[in-house]
């Protein structure tokens, strides 16, 4: 069957990128790098002096010292920006009784799902833009190891993309925004109580958890690394919510 997937995105991106909620994401999530890179830059420039002042060189921790802070700081704030991306997805199709228009044409589910989700990391992506250039903005004073911070936007990227796929599994489960929000609030702290949990744990449970954590699947590109396991972790989570997604648009309650 011919893929109309195209008509699909472009209409989801024109209608996310036209309401207020895609700048006010990227308004807020702009607002907070300032924030965060500002005060590490502050706190990285005392740390240089007492280093200098003692012999030694600064930039031998700035990996640690700069960006390692930023990036956990900025996986805090998708928590809480995210859901708010992915909770229109299918909920206000639902409540606005535009859903059954979208059966009525020859579109796929497939189509469907994939359109709204690409369109959300069409946003993840100026989002990317925004964290990177934060990152260009050393360029001259400093040296950072820049396939660290390749490896870790990129991390940062595969964070974003699966946190979106479970935010539109949560959109799809209810015709209510403000649920839709609730339900993608909580369960990405509960991954990050997954994450914490596995940290302060051990044995076999910790291991367990560890595997299941997507924060542990993304730690090792912060610091340079790329593992086929992680990356083929993010493509399971991904696809496994996706998956959940076209389960719950093919069942008969929403048809």
């Amino acid at each position: 069957m011919k893929s109309n997937l195209s008509p699909v995105f472009w209409r989801e991106v024109k209608s996310l990128f036209w309401s207020p909620v895609a700048y006010i994401v990227l308004g807020v999530f702009t607002i907070l790098c300032s924030y965060f890179w500002g005060s590490i830059i502050s706190n990285y420039s005392s740390y240089s002096l007492q280093m200098l002042s003692r012999g030694g060189q600064a930039e031998m921790k700035l990996m640690d010292y700069m960006f390692a802070p930023f990036w956990g700081n900025i996986l805090v704030t998708f928590i809480f920006l995210l859901p708010l991306v992915s909770m229109r997805a299918f909920s206000e199709e639902k409540k606005s009784g535009t859903i059954e228009m979208l059966f009525t044409l020859p579109l796929t589910d497939m189509d469907i799902v994939l359109g709204k989700y690409l369109a959300q990391l069409a946003l993840a992506g100026v989002m990317l833009l925004i964290i990177l250039a934060y990152s260009l903005t050393v360029l001259g004073l400093v040296h950072p190891h820049w396939p660290t911070v390749a490896t870790g936007t990129l991390g940062l990227g595969l964070v974003m993309a699966s946190f979106l796929a479970l935010g539109t599994f949560a959109s799809s489960l209810s015709e209510n925004q403000v649920v839709s929000v609730a339900l993608g609030f909580g369960a990405l702290l509960l991954l990050f109580i997954v994450d914490w949990v596995a940290k302060s744990g051990g044995g076999t449970l910790q291991s367990i958890l560890a595997e299941l954590s997507v924060l542990s699947h993304y730690e090792p590109m912060g610091r340079g690394l790329i593992n086929l396991k992680d990356i083929a972790y993010f493509a399971f989570f991904i696809g496994f919510c996706l998956f959940g997604t076209l389960r719950v648009l093919e069942s008969k309650k929403w048809r």
